[in-house]
This record gives structure tokens, C-alpha cells and sequence, in this order.
């Protein structure tokens, strides 16, 4: 079968690592995979160099930011010119609406990474009368990524997605020294790892603020935030908090090691679809605590792989870290075991298996 990715870039973020993980699979299984970066590709796009020469790989090579005409009919020609059995898309679905009107024969599937309303602003607004009908009619096949994910596009668009949940392989670990051993000041430290762009999905105000009481309550522990600056408003809110126990210690290539040695990873999101971080977390056998919001609710079991707090909110998520603090060596040790077997669902092999399932109706 011969499948092309499209998306617009490959930034170290959740959903290019979940295409770099899918298209390397699929590849693996004797599928004749291309990836189409839609921008020029960047330094730090460093997915667009973690996919192996296995995967063919294309760009359109824009330059400027913004939507434009000249894209859309540049992804139109590659689609047609290249003879693709199947076109999977990953987001700004605008880009695409010329080539779907254009190209009658050809599979297209569209991936929604989380919830199916936060996936509509700026122009997806403007063409979501043309997305809902595309979708009602079978023109173009949703596929959402978790439970949760599923009811809000059904609630949305009032017709059925299929649901391929994100898988990533088991993250091959480093045991060298890292940003999570020299945060440690003493022996009974316990560091927790925060790996998130800077956005307000990610709810980092509310995390400095709960940790920040955690300090002022004698507490021995210490938070690093490590993700990419994508709202200098947020990182200029959070700044003041900064200090030897809370550190921004900004973009890391090798997230899976570092949550490897830390005690905890924290995720108190407003909005999430299947983080591939939390994924990853389990697989390594870090204890997620999180907020109940989109897919985390439906991997993680309060109290038996992670804690959930009630809600994203400041007091709920610092009630949700004692409850960590508090629990005995015995419970942590029980709960990172079943974060490793409760991982095992999440394999990407198991995700790649029913994307395939789903190109092959």
C-alpha cells in the first residue's frame, strides 16, 4: 500500500512524534510510506530527522507564516502526481479542501489529536461547514485517537469517526547523567518532570503555583519544565516562579530518559487529545500525575497507574501531589510496575493495526 503523511512540520511536540512513530511502522510492515512536510524544514524539527530513510520524504518548502492559495494548490499537484493508495492528514484541514473537491478517487482519513472542538479556530472556522459535510458523506474518514476524542467529534460533526488510539514503540532509554539527576539536592529529592510547550493547554501557571506551595510547605522537591517556548505571554507569567526548585530548562530531544529517572511526571491540562508523553511515561515507568481531561482519562486509572486530580484547577491538582507525597514506598513501587503493564495496549504496533484495518475497508 502506498500512504502519505501529510502535516505542516515536524517540531518536537506529541503529534509529530505520533506520525514519525506511525509512518516508521508502517514502513516495517512492508507499506511504501512517504511524509510531506508542508513548511521548509527547520533545525529543530527534529522528527523530520528521527523518520528513517525507509520513509520517502517530501516538502513543499514554504517560508512565510500564514495561510496561503499557493499551498494549497502545491499539495493538490503532490497528491495527484504521486498515485497514493491512501492520504492521511494530521490537522489544518483548509489546506485540503481543493484536493478533496478535485481528486473524487482518492482515500483520504484525517486524524483528530484531541478534542474535535479545539481543533476548529482561525480559518478550520471558516471552512467548518465544508469539513462537517466532507466528514457526514464519507468523503473523507475521521479517525480520533481515544474514547473521549471519539464523543467529541460524534458531538460535533453528528456522524461516527473510527477510533485508532496513538501507540508509540518502547523508547530506548540513556543512562547517563541528565537535567533530572542534577536537579536532585538531596538524597531523598523528589524531582518531577513537566514536558509540554509553553501554551495554555498545558495549564503551567496553575503548576508553578501548586509547586510553589509544595516549596513554601517545606517539601522536598523540585520541577523541571521542559518544552518548547510557543506563548512568550505564559512564559513571562511563569518566570517569576523560577528559582533552584522550579527551572524551565526548555526543549529536550530525549524526554523518555528523563522521565526514566524522575519520580513523577506532571500533566495538569485544560485540554489534551492521547499525549504520546504520557504514553511514554508509562512505558518507562514514571507515575503520571495528571488532570482528567480528553484521552488521559481513559488510560490512566486513578490511584492504580497514576493519580488524577478532580480538575485542572489550582487547588485540585495541589491535592492531587499530596496525595502522591503522602503515599508509602510500597505504592510507588506498585504503581510504576503497573504503569509498564498498562502500557502495553498503547504499543504502536497495536496503533498501526487498525489505521491499516481502516484503509483496507
Amino acid at each position: 500500500m502506498r500512504i502519505l503523511h501529510i502535516h505542516p512540520s515536524m517540531l518536537a511536540g506529541g503529534v509529530e512524534a505520533m506520525i514519525c512513530a506511525t509512518a516508521t511502522e508502517m514502513t516495517r510492515q512492508g507499506h511504501e510510506v512517504t511524509f510531506c512536510s508542508i513548511y521548509q524544514p527547520k533545525p529543530d524539527d527534529i522528527f523530520w530527522y528521527r523518520l528513517p530513510e525507509t520513509v520517502h520524504k517530501e516538502t513543499l518548502g514554504k517560508q512565510g507564516t500564514g495561510f496561503s492559495l499557493k499551498e494549497v494548490f502545491a499539495i493538490y499537484r503532490f497528491i495527484r502526481k504521486g498515485h497514493f493508495d491512501v492520504v492521511q492528514l494530521h490537522g489544518f484541514f483548509y489546506y485540503f479542501f481543493l484536493s478533496v473537491l478535485l481528486l473524487p478517487r482518492q482515500k483520504f482519513f484525517y486524524t483528530f489529536h484531541s478534542d474535535a472542538k479545539r481543533e476548529n479556530f482561525k480559518w478550520d472556522v471558516r471552512f467548518f461547514w465544508f469539513k462537517k459535510l466532507m466528514f457526514r458523506l464519507g468523503r473523507v474518514r475521521a479517525i480520533t485517537i481515544s474514547p473521549a476524542s471519539q464523543l467529541s467529534f460524534t458531538e460535533l460533526y453528528g456522524c461516527k469517526s473510527a477510533l485508532c488510539e496513538n501507540g508509540i514503540p518502547i523508547p530506548q532509554v540513556d543512562d547517563v547523567p541528565n537535567p533530572v539527576d542534577k536537579a536532585r539536592i538531596t538524597s531523598k529529592t523528589k524531582v518531577f518532570l513537566h514536558p509540554g510547550r509553553i501554551t495554555e493547554a498545558k495549564n503551567q501557571l496553575v503548576l508553578v503555583k501548586v509547586f510553589r506551595r509544595l516549596i513554601e510547605e517545606d517539601r522536598d522537591v523540585v520541577l523541571l519544565i521542559a518544552g518548547k517556548e510557543e506563548n512568550d505571554a505564559i512564559l513571562q507569567q511563569i518566570r517569576p516562579y523560577f528559582c533552584e526548585r522550579i527551572q524551565y530548562i526548555g526543549l529536550q530531544t530525549d524526554v523518555p530518559s528523563l522521565m526514566a529517572k524522575a519520580d513523577g511526571m506532571c500533566l495538569p491540562s485544560i485540554w489534551e487529545g492521547l499525549p504520546i508523553t504520557l504514553l511514554e511515561c508509562l512505558a518507562v515507568g514514571c507515575i503520571p500525575i495528571c488532570s482528567p481531561v480528553g484521552g488521559v482519562a481513559d488510560v490512566i486509572t486513578d490511584g492504580k497507574n497514576g493519580l488524577l486530580s478532580k480538575s485542572s484547577g489550582e487547588d485540585d491538582y495541589y491535592q492531587a501531589m499530596l496525595r502522591f507525597l503522602k503515599q508509602s514506598r510500597e505504592d510507588t513501587a506498585r504503581m510504576k510496575q503497573w504503569c509498564v503493564t498498562s502500557f502495553q495496549p498503547y504499543h504502536i504496533r497495536n496503533s498501526v493495526k487498525k489505521y491499516l484495518q481502516e484503509y483496507a475497508k
